[in-house]
């Protein structure tokens, strides 16, 4: 197990050494790069704990056994929040949006009590889990509460997944939610490993973990060196389709296109014009229309409609808000977010949030603008 837990130790220096430079970088997108710093942090601090059980490091420090415990509670909804950040939608939409960390936050009250023991009850204990020739018989409520961080990770995963399907960074949403799920597929096998047939596979599957883990901190690390563009906020993707083969188009240009594109959008609101047209915007932004499209459907893969009405449904979610604007009928600001109609306006808003615009005002009041 050495080699493993070598490795794992190594893998969460560099984790820590990472997470701590996304969350401390001045450019890009500094809100999603703070939480993509956490994930890691958070997922490398488990990792490490988890190594550790296969070294006597629990007997020189044993006030840190189980105390990263109730960590995987946390990878999902960092990562969720992370999916919003990256789509620059607020993080918290509404009121109820805390209770993503409630499971958490009762998971470390419950361990509270373990927390306050003596070094040497927790010296005992420790010793109790690593006695392979008299392993200890786990409750069933380990089972319940293990199986639970399991199905609690894996319902994040398929809800960011989900979500991330329209995001211009759902490639990369994608991978790491591929990285996460095969970390959750060995902690799964080690957990019925257990279950079944106690310690006798042990350390086979607790090798597959500390390697899966690393894995997904070593690939995490070699993106973001090698696309700088997911910390800068522009969406890296592949520009395979064969409509664009003969684009003279090349992957610098896209690039620097791209977060033209975006950046210009955002600071000149052109979406706020209900008769902008693809050919306008091209303009606006000084590229050719063919190449305007390229972009929008390989690099953000989405219709030129579809981007302007993503960008029109944030300034109507941010005038609804808006308590100084309560007297503005919802047409009036259809109209002022660049809508032609209140029936594009309310099919769009649905598409987007889910929710009618009233219904959107109504919960979201309270709150302000972003």
């Amino acid at each position: 197990m050495t080699f493993y837990t070598n490795i794992a130790f190594f893998a969460t220096a560099q984790g820590l050494f990472l997470g701590l430079v996304l969350c401390c970088l001045q450019r890009g997108n500094r809100l999603a790069n703070v939480l993509l710093g956490l994930l890691i942090i958070v997922f490398s601090l488990w990792m490490a704990e988890f190594a550790a059980y296969f070294t006597d490091a629990f007997f020189q420090v044993p006030h840190l056994l189980f105390s990263t415990v109730g960590l995987p509670l946390l990878f999902g909804p960092i990562l969720f929040f992370y999916g919003r950040a990256l789509r620059k939608k607020p993080l918290f939409t509404n009121r109820w949006d805390w209770l993503h960390f409630l499971p958490f936050l009762l998971h470390t009250i419950y361990y509270l009590p373990f927390f306050l023991q003596s070094a040497a009850t927790k010296t005992d204990v420790f010793r109790q889990l690593i006695n392979v020739d008299n392993p200890p018989e786990f409750s069933t409520y380990f089972y319940i509460n293990e199986s639970s961080k399991f199905l609690h990770l894996l319902i994040y995963l398929l809800l960011t997944q989900r979500k991330g399907l329209h995001a211009t960074h759902h490639t990369w949403i994608n991978t790491l939610v591929l990285g996460l799920s095969l970390f959750a597929v060995f902690d799964l096998s080690h957990l019925l490993g257990l279950f079944l047939f106690q310690y006798d596979y042990l350390f086979i599957i607790a090798k597959g973990m500390l390697f899966s883990g690393a894995l997904v901190v070593y690939y995490i690390g070699y993106a973001t060196l090698r696309q700088p563009t997911i910390i800068d906020g522009v969406p890296v993707v592949s520009t395979a389709n064969s409509r664009y083969q003969k684009s003279s188009l090349n992957e610098e240009k896209a690039q620097k296109y791209l977060k033209q594109l975006l950046t210009k959008t955002e600071k000149e609101k052109y979406y706020l014009n209900s008769d902008l047209k693809l050919k306008d915007l091209a303009a606006a932004i000084d590229i050719s229309t063919h190449h305007l499209s390229q972009i929008l459907n390989e690099y953000l893969h989405k219709s030129f409609f579809d981007f302007i009405n993503e960008y029109r449904v944030k300034a109507a979610q941010d005038m609804l808000r808006n308590p100084d604007l309560d007297h503005y009928t919802i047409l009036s600001i259809a109209f002022d977010a660049g809508f032609k109609s209140k029936a594009s306006f309310n099919a769009a808003f649905k598409k987007y949030t889910g929710q009618t615009p009233s219904g959107y005002r109504t919960i979201n009041r309270s709150l302000g603008p972003s």
